[in-house]
């Protein structure tokens, strides 16, 4: 009897490689968002440290100026600036590791219907395997049978 050759290895394969590409994918946007995560957490960071030495100024009971709490000011305003546009750019990340999520499940997907329609297809082959050669033996004892009935002993 032949051996078992799958008829859809060829596709098989094709989705196995979308699949792999598609974690890759995935792996990559996850290591982008925590670049992003850790520049906002960064941003809070740099901004607490400034509230406290903002406070710690303050508190030190020497007087300011116009011009530094315009500049302290301005400070705090570009940090809020630059938290809210890391923040957003982390979103879009998150988004994006969300919709190659997508795309490997159903990747995944694809890849198992073909390992179950190999797993059928070679149950079937084993299974006529095994019938032709249950049918062998079955010729073969029957040829030894007659032959036995026609010899004289």
């Amino acid at each position: 009897m032949k051996k078992f050759k799958f008829t859809l290895q060829t596709v098989h394969n094709v989705r196995e490689i979308r699949q792999e590409k598609e974690s890759i994918i995935l792996s990559e946007l996850r290591a982008e968002a925590e670049l992003a995560a850790s520049r906002v957490a960064e941003i809070k960071s740099q901004r607490a440290e400034a509230v406290d030495n903002y406070t710690l100024r303050l508190n030190s009971g020497e007087p300011l100026n116009t011009m530094e709490m315009e500049l302290v000011s301005n400070h705090f305003s570009s940090l809020n600036c630059l938290q809210k546009d890391a923040e957003r750019i982390l979103e879009e990340k998150n988004q994006a590791c969300r919709k190659q999520m997508e795309l490997l499940s159903d990747a995944m997907k694809e890849v198992k219907i073909t390992d179950r329609l190999r797993e059928t297809q070679k149950l079937r082959h084993d299974l006529e395997y095994s019938r032709q050669e249950q049918n062998n033996i079955d010729e073969i004892v029957s040829a030894n049978y007659a032959r036995q009935i026609i010899q004289p002993k």
